[in-house]
């Protein structure tokens, strides 16, 4: 796969932050990681999102299957079974995927039900049997930014000492979502380009169920 087709995009299932006071919180944790750990070579993402699962680099005709066939289903049966879900920040989480370092920030509602129940159902029903992959974490994650290096954020055991977020937020819908490059170069995709995201309106699921 090159990334110089115009029609392919990485796809994801989870949650665009709308909430303005959520949105500015985050954005001044970006502005502190850069500024105390000296980031170099960093780069951000247009929006934030509340990851639950990757769907893929994918055509968007092959999106609309997927989604068509398999996972509006799934998503129908988690929004008639589960209403809004109120949530909070945990921890900081540093990846490496031996060209840039990830720094996410990783939160749970407070019934745990994504970690327990909503992400294992998707990624089971949705993922393995397309993928015929047998490992995964289910744990949320929201991507705040990527850096090559830092003379501080050494490697993914360095520990972040900046506060986590001690306001709530909720999340009200499930949706799919596209992210595209913002530099389209030849090679293999990766997860690390900058990308801009944005919903698929027509894929998108409010939480209207009982459980709460």
């Amino acid at each position: 796969m090159e990334n110089n087709n115009n029609d392919k995009h990485h796809f994801f299932i989870g949650n665009i932050f709308n909430n303005y006071s959520q949105i500015r919180i985050l954005k001044k944790i970006q502005k502190k990681l850069k500024k105390k750990y000296y980031l170099k070579n960093y780069h951000i993402n247009n929006k934030f999102f509340g990851n639950l699962i990757y769907l893929g680099y994918l055509e968007e005709k092959i999106a609309n299957i997927y989604m068509e066939n398999i996972f509006n289903h799934l998503l129908t049966c988690v929004s008639n079974k589960f209403n809004k879900l109120l949530c909070n920040y945990t921890e900081y989480k540093i990846d490496f995927d031996k060209s840039y370092y990830k720094i996410s920030l990783k939160f749970t509602d407070e019934n745990n039900y994504l970690n327990k129940i909503i992400i294992p159902y998707l990624y089971e029903k949705g993922i393995a049997p397309i993928y015929d992959k047998k490992k995964y974490i289910y744990q949320p994650t929201i991507d705040l930014i990527y850096y090559k290096n830092s003379n501080i954020l050494k490697d993914k055991s360095s520990k972040i000492n900046i506060q986590v977020p001690i306001e709530n937020f909720e999340i009200n819908s499930l949706s799919l979502i596209k992210g595209t490059s913002v530099h389209v170069r030849s090679g293999t995709p990766s997860l690390h380009d900058q990308m801009i995201f944005e919903e698929v309106n027509k894929y998108n699921y409010p939480l209207n169920g009982d459980i709460h």
